[in-house]
């Protein structure tokens, strides 16, 4: 038998293989209370075993390739095959951005592992899996169109294919374009050669962005994000568009940082755009980047278009004022343009120049490592608060349910929780733990997401196994209008339980906020 994996060892340079496994075991550590337990949110509960909005929302290929995984969330799977399809990308941005060294291979598994936007992806355990294919696809084409001459036209189909799981990764694509051409640029690259990669490139995009489109056309669209409005942007709004994804970059990086964000993740990312700037102007100098008239200016021209590249997803919807966390992993690039750009300064560097780019690539990377670690420490505060949620949550429900036993309620028989606390916390939530930092933090959750009342009975279903019977929300407000219920006490006083109209029903307050 022939040693296909000996075979492939040996073919694999030895920077992708420490990205690769390096990458591996960074997103198990840094994830690992998440594949280990299973923290469930909102979408989690109520789309299992499918992929909730998927086709409505334009991502159309989730459905089809759901099975291949667990259509229950199971983490392990779920999770694990999510952080081996991300190592597998950083293998390929290596080879994107011709990164050569072992340190910079690794600093790229390590940034997308740490980035918060992989950890937003994890909360949706159901799909975390298909949002890391779709991520890889997106990659798989920047490498194959900017390699191959005709590499354009299976990266296109890479795209479309991408796209049709997430739509948000074509801005990480653009991003990685843009990133690429840069440093080819300043490799010293001929500047016709790298027009024309470009050119091949921005056909690709637009014939892939082309066909998503057309078969959109197919899909009676959801309002969601924005959504709806891909593909019919007036010039006025696509203006608008243009400027706020600047606005939204900025902000993110240095002038008003997410909610999860603030604090040492910030100061880190500020410290590291000053970096980035320094690092630029060197490029610029060293590699005499004006030599050539043409090669200075298109380079120019690409830095400016990079933080638009990075917020691409406010001009493909327009209508889309703040970008949830999911949709922002082209802000990994940011990253990656450190790593290599500090590979560049060094290379053949001399004397005083040798000693400048050690020093500042010191500073990049020490500056990463702990952009590294405060992601990290983000992530699992972020996991372990919602697990705490979650736990709070379930208890609370196992308490409900056992006073409804007591009230004589029989398994099988129609049930309702009814009644909410909304502004105000729930019960078993009146010690925060910080929990005002997740308000940005997509899929992160909390115990009020959780106890939502239209979404009681599918937890109750999911986590119990509990038939409630199908009560629809027009019989839950009929009852709540009832003298009956009026009359009956709130939980967890006793009289807080009662059959009406032939519904076992629980009464935690007036109004079901």
């Amino acid at each position: 038998m022939p040693d296909f994996l000996k075979k492939i060892w040996v073919k694999l340079p030895i920077t992708h293989r420490f990205c690769f496994f390096i990458s591996l075991m960074t997103g198990l550590l840094v994830h690992f209370f998440m594949i280990s337990n299973k923290i469930t949110n909102l979408d989690d509960i109520v789309c299992v075993p499918g992929v909730g909005g998927g086709k409505v929302l334009g991502r159309w290929l989730q459905d089809p390739i759901h099975d291949i995984f667990s259509p229950w969330s199971a983490p392990a799977l779920n999770g694990i095959m999510a952080i081996i399809f991300l190592s597998a990308a950083a293998c390929v941005i290596v080879s994107v951005l011709k990164i050569e060294s072992i340190t910079g291979a690794v600093l790229v598994g390590v940034m997308m592992m740490t980035l918060p936007s992989t950890a937003s992806n994890m909360y949706y355990m159901y799909l975390a899996p298909i949002f890391a294919l779709s991520i890889l696809a997106s990659v798989l084409n920047v490498y194959l169109t900017s390699k191959y001459t005709y590499g354009f036209i299976l990266g296109i189909v890479l795209q479309f294919l991408s796209m049709a799981c997430y739509q948000a990764y074509f801005g990480l694509s653009a991003s990685l374009f843009v990133l690429a051409y840069f440093l080819m640029l300043m490799d010293g690259a001929k500047v016709s050669l790298v027009i024309k990669k470009g050119l091949r490139s921005l056909l690709g995009l637009a014939v892939a962005m082309a066909g998503y489109l057309i078969s959109l056309k197919f899909v009676d669209l959801s309002e969601y994000k924005g959504l709806s409005s891909i593909g019919h942007t007036s010039s006025a709004d696509l203006v608008l568009s243009i400027l706020r994804a600047y606005h939204r970059v900025v902000q993110y990086f240095v002038t008003a940082p997410e909610s999860f964000m603030k604090g040492a993740p910030t100061l880190f990312n500020r410290v590291l755009v000053v970096f980035l700037i320094i690092l630029v102007v060197l490029l610029f100098i060293w590699k005499k980047a004006f030599s050539e008239i043409s090669r200075g200016v298109i380079c120019l021209i690409l830095l400016a278009i990079f933080p638009l590249a990075l917020g691409l997803v406010y001009v493909m919807a327009p209508e889309l004022s703040h970008a949830s966390t999911v949709m922002i992993y082209s802000y990994s690039v940011f990253y990656f343009f450190l790593i290599a750009g500090m590979e560049r300064i060094m290379r053949g560097a001399e004397g005083t120049k040798k000693k400048a780019s050690v020093f500042l690539a010191s500073l990049i990377f020490i500056g990463l490592i702990l952009e590294a670690y405060a992601g990290a420490r983000v992530i699992n505060n972020s996991y372990y608060r919602s697990y705490v949620a979650q736990n709070r949550v379930m208890q609370y429900y196992n308490r409900i349910i056992s006073k409804l036993e007591d009230g004589g309620y029989k398994y099988g028989e129609p049930m309702a929780i009814l009644g909410g606390f909304y502004p105000d916390p729930l019960p078993v939530a009146a010690h925060s733990m910080h929990g005002a930092i997740l308000a940005d933090f997509e899929g992160a959750t909390l115990e009020e997401h959780l106890f939502l009342p239209t979404h009681r009975d599918r937890f109750i279903q999911i986590w119990f196994g509990i038939d409630t019977g199908d009560i629809t929300s027009e019989k839950k407000e009929k009852l709540m209008k009832t003298a009956e219920f009026k009359e009956m006490s709130n939980y967890p006083e006793d009289g807080c339980v009662k059959q009406i109209d032939g519904v076992w029903v629980v009464k935690l307050n007036e109004d079901d906020g």
